[in-house]
């Protein structure tokens, strides 16, 4: 079986078609799925969109010279809205399914019958709506006259006092004991009618010329008014039974509403389906058309494909006649080249492409680090968090996170990421924790710290040794003299980290490499050369002037770079030792647990602080951990050859 490209090489598709089969291509193209439409009027301006000076062609090129944006005429907002409120209605968003676009239909005439349906649910809707609204209205009321039941005054004559006014609402308990204390400041009858779970319900009668000066009052104590219905008369305990009543004939008219929707929701779920679908595709073709150029006889399209593509897109759009297909590699052309990245890896690395995401997309011309990123990332976790048994329900969350949902990329990441736990479990003989369970293949952390620690640099020298040929191959494919020889990851650089660590290795081992003086006469040269790498390259490309800057501000700046170059390399090299710290760290962290567990001499007590530990370990180290791999990716070996600048595959589809 073949592996797949990581990064997937695109042609340009120039299409031109007779504008009266616009619409039927443009579905074609969407339904293929696998076309990113780009500007054809920039294409067309940038001299990208030709076509060959043949007979057969001159109808097309004559009409070059009057292309204009194309003009949609139809404008589909108000039935975009009926359709929204219907899901709405349906309380549900209707799965798109190309089978409804392959049927034959016209849309325009769909129109009328989704109107039609819109009419006959939107009535019994809103009113189900309003009388939904008015329930809790009436629960609202209900819960603040309940307070008010034993006062024999009617609401009406309240409400109809021509010189006073009142107010119903709560107090706390503090605020209570204020009022009281305030009594004579009150020009207002204050009459305690209740108690809720909220404080102590009062009424208050006040002339409506002190309205403003007790309102004021009240504020200071924080009274919270109740609102009152206006149109139910009679007193408290009379409106309690009207609310009970209009309550009973609320809850049945909702009942026959319902009933009368759901039957109407039944008949007409099929066709509210299929208009969704129907719409969505009108609303592609017309992004699609806004994309496009047109004269009175012809549409011009333009968009990137997959070259693997291209035959069946030929295929699929070979039913329709007088239609011109011309297809441009990235050879034949040179200025304004920005072809978009469509990653494709295999798919034990493929959800890792979210990771690399995150940070930016590949350049066309780029390679894609999702392999390298997945398996590094893999074993920095899985040394990190080596443990079999806690590693194993990592890879069980993950499958339950992923389940019946195929793009959740994070429970995919999690299920890799715990068998790459549950591997180097093994390898450090730890069971939920238990070091004596199983033996240990090939080393027990805790009692190898330096080995573990020494280990953790140089896993760390071996991954910025591949990071180093990546850029280098970068540079290659980019054609970057300048970098790719002479930069600070390139080759001087790559020659620069290697001596800078025989040097200080040699001093460290018994085994002379290489001497200290000539490691440090090594290590100046290749310093200059990183240093004069920009007039360097010139000189050498022939090309002037030989500095984009003064002379000296590019000495200083490039002096300062290359200082900055080996205090990274020293930094990033050091801050492997992490991976040993935390392997450490997962072992320690359940010792504390074991011996809290030992501690409390209870059978039952212990099982439950162990299994704690494991909750905690999994959860919060789990996290930390994921997070430090992560930082070590992006900071330390992403910035040594990845740029991520590149322009996302986006093809139009449904």
């Amino acid at each position: 079986m073949m592996l797949k490209m990581a990064i997937e090489k695109m042609t340009m598709m120039n299409v031109v078609g007779r504008i009266e089969n616009v619409n039927e291509i443009a579905k074609e193209i969407i339904l293929l799925g696998n076309v990113d439409i780009i500007n054809a009027l920039n294409e067309i301006r940038e001299s990208h969109f030709t076509l060959s000076v043949e007979e057969e062609n001159v109808d097309e090129i004559v009409d070059m010279s009057m292309i204009q944006t194309f003009e949609e005429q139809i404008n589909y907002d108000d039935v975009k809205k009926k359709i929204d409120t219907l899901k709405e209605i349906y309380k549900e968003d209707f799965i798109i399914n190309k089978k409804y676009i392959e049927e034959p239909y016209d849309f325009l005439k769909c129109i009328p019958r989704i109107e039609e349906v819109y009419s006959e649910l939107i009535k019994p809707y809103n009113e189900l709506k309003e009388l939904e609204e008015e329930l809790k209205k009436i629960d609202e009321y209900r819960k603040n006259f309940i307070h008010m039941k034993g006062l024999d005054i009617d609401v009406k004559e309240l409400i109809g006092l021509k010189y006073f006014t009142f107010f119903v609402g709560v107090l706390s308990k503090e605020d209570r004991i204020k009022l009281k204390k305030n009594y004579e400041n009150i020009s207002a009858i204050v009459l305690h009618t209740g108690s809720s779970d909220s404080g102590e319900v009062y009424l208050i009668i006040t002339p409506k010329e002190l309205e403003a000066e007790t309102n004021r009052i009240l504020r200071s104590l924080n009274f919270r008014k109740l609102e009152l219905p206006e149109y139910y008369t009679g007193t408290p305990k009379e409106i309690i039974q009207k609310f009970k009543k209009r309550e009973e004939e609320i809850k049945k008219t909702i009942i026959d509403l319902k009933k009368r929707m759901s039957e109407l929701k039944e008949k007409n779920e099929n066709f509210i389906n299929r208009c969704c679908t129907r719409l969505r595709m009108e609303e592609r073709i017309k992004q699609l058309k806004e994309q496009m150029v047109s004269t009175n006889n012809f549409f011009y399209l333009t968009g990137w494909v997959p070259r693997s593509d291209k035959a069946h897109i030929k295929n699929k759009l070979s039913k329709y006649k007088d239609l011109l297909i011309v297809y441009k590699n990235e050879e034949e052309i040179t200025d304004g080249f920005r072809p978009p990245t469509k990653l494709n890896n295999p798919k034990l690395f493929s959800p890792f492409e979210f990771l690399v995401k995150m940070y930016g997309i590949p350049s066309y011309n780029e390679l894609d680090p999702t392999i390298f990123l997945s398996l590094t990332y893999m074993i920095l976790f899985g040394a990190m968090f080596g443990d079999s048994g806690q590693g194993f329900i990592l890879f069980l969350l993950g499958i339950a996170i992923n389940k019946g949902k195929n793009t959740n990329l994070i429970g995919k990441i999690l299920s890799r990421l715990g068998i790459s736990s549950m591997i180097f479990g093994v390898l450090y003989g730890s069971v939920f924790g238990f070091e004596h369970i199983i033996p240990a293949i090939l080393i027990k952390p805790f009692e190898n710290i330096n080995t573990m620690l020494f280990s953790a640099i140089g896993l760390g020298i071996f991954f910025f040794i591949i990071s180093y040929g990546y850029s280098i191959a970068n540079s290659i494919k980019q054609r970057d003299l300048k970098e790719g020889a002479f930069g600070r990851n390139g080759v001087a650089g790559l020659l620069f980290y290697v001596v800078l660590l025989l040097t200080i290795g040699s001093n460290f081992i018994e085994i002379k490499i290489i001497s200290t003086r000539m490691g440090v006469i090594i290590l100046g040269a290749l310093m200059i050369v990183m240093t004069v790498k920009e007039p360097l390259t010139n000189l050498i490309l022939k090309k002037r002037p030989l500095y984009h800057e003064t002379p000296s501000n590019y000495y200083i700046e490039s002096g300062f770079d290359t200082l900055e170059t080996l205090l990274n390399m020293l930094s990033s090299t050091v801050s492997f030792i992490r991976v040993g710290a935390f392997a450490l760290t997962h072992v320690g962290l359940f010792i504390a647990f074991e011996t809290i567990a030992e501690l409390l001499g209870n059978t039952t007590g212990s099982i439950l602080i162990l299994i704690l530990g494991n909750i905690i370990i999994i959860g919060l180290e789990g996290l930390i951990v994921s997070i430090q791999g992560l930082r070590l990716e992006y900071y330390e070996l992403f910035s040594k050859y990845y740029n991520g600048e590149g322009v996302e595959f986006k093809p139009i589809k449904l």
